[in-house]
């Protein structure tokens, strides 16, 4: 049911996970702030971007902490990532992401 769903409705994106490189189809999207405050800290460097990205991804593609995702154009670094299971099989994969720094 869920792989379906993957792979009809999801983002076409790619997964970097233990040196290997994935294409895949998952959900890919912003998760709100429910404060009302701006998407960004004042930090002694500027402004820091606190967009965070919410991602569900089929069973068969692992996730983990570290790892990058790059749809659209926008690659983003996983900053949490779990595995959902239904007894012992893994469901989907849950990530948070947050859009890659740009170095200078």
């Amino acid at each position: 049911l869920l792989r379906g769903a993957f792979e009809d409705y999801g983002t076409a994106l790619t997964v970097e996970h233990g040196g290997k490189t994935q294409e895949t189809r998952a959900f890919l999207q912003p998760v709100t702030r429910e404060t009302g405050e701006e998407p960004f800290e004042a930090t002694v460097l500027g402004a820091a971007d606190c967009h965070v990205w919410r991602y569900l991804g089929p069973a068969e593609t692992a996730i983990a902490m570290g790892d990058h995702v790059t749809c659209r154009g926008v690659r983003y670094v996983v900053r949490d990532a779990l595995p959902f299971y239904a007894g012992e099989e893994i469901l989907y994969h849950w990530a948070a992401l947050r859009p890659e720094e740009e170095t200078v």
